[in-house]
């Protein structure tokens, strides 16, 4: 996840500089998430139905940017097993480059890092190491508030040999239903976003 780690690290120093004034933004978020297939260190293959999800943002405005706390939770569940729920809650540090496109139009772009906790109504809740990237278009309204659209793809490292005891026996139920290694989860998050900026 290198290639992860270095971007968002890149744009945060970059980002960092002190602004003129301590300008921040609040903004929500909802839309829709679909996830990748997952595979089991037993090799098998689960696919987890497209949900809603909603979140939250805080932000600091920078020269040509911003940098914050990403939170975000969806409820989903196993494709071939409906009453299998797995709830998932994001919280990310996230930073972004913001270039203006016309007046009032805003584009950016930014990169994220932070952690998804996983809890399945069937097993343990864990947390993972979790980054990815994102983009928008925001809209200025005027008086601080501002209306955009989101996309944002979150990559989760799911790596958990401690929770689960693995009975291997292929003549019983399986108990490594949940159990990972080294899989990585792709999520693909697309929201309409709000926002509030304001001064302190």
């Amino acid at each position: 996840m290198k290639r992860f780690i270095l971007p968002a690290i890149a744009v945060a120093l970059t980002l960092s500089q002190p602004a003129s004034a301590d300008e921040y933004g609040l903004s929500i978020y909802g839309g829709t998430m679909g996830s990748s297939d997952i595979e089991t260190s037993r090799k098998q293959t689960y696919a987890l139905d497209n949900d809603s999800h909603l979140g939250l943002s805080i932000d600091k405005y920078v020269p040509e940017g911003r940098y914050g706390l990403y939170y975000s939770k969806t409820e989903t569940a196993l494709s071939d097993y409906p009453t299998r729920k797995v709830e998932m809650e994001y919280l990310l540090f996230q930073s972004a480059a913001m270039s203006p496109i016309t007046e009032n139009l805003t584009g950016y772009f930014g990169a994220q890092l932070g952690i998804n906790r996983l809890s399945p109504n069937f097993i343990e809740s864990d947390t993972f190491f979790a980054s990815g990237l994102y983009a928008g278009l925001e809209y200025n309204l005027g008086a601080g508030f501002h209306i955009g659209t989101e996309a944002r793809w979150i990559a989760t490292i799911l790596k958990n040999n401690s929770k689960v005891t693995c009975d291997l026996d292929p003549e019983t139920d399986n108990t490594c239903s949940w159990h990972f290694d080294n899989e990585i989860m792709s999520q693909y998050q697309a929201s309409l976003t709000l926002s509030y900026q304001f001064s302190l």
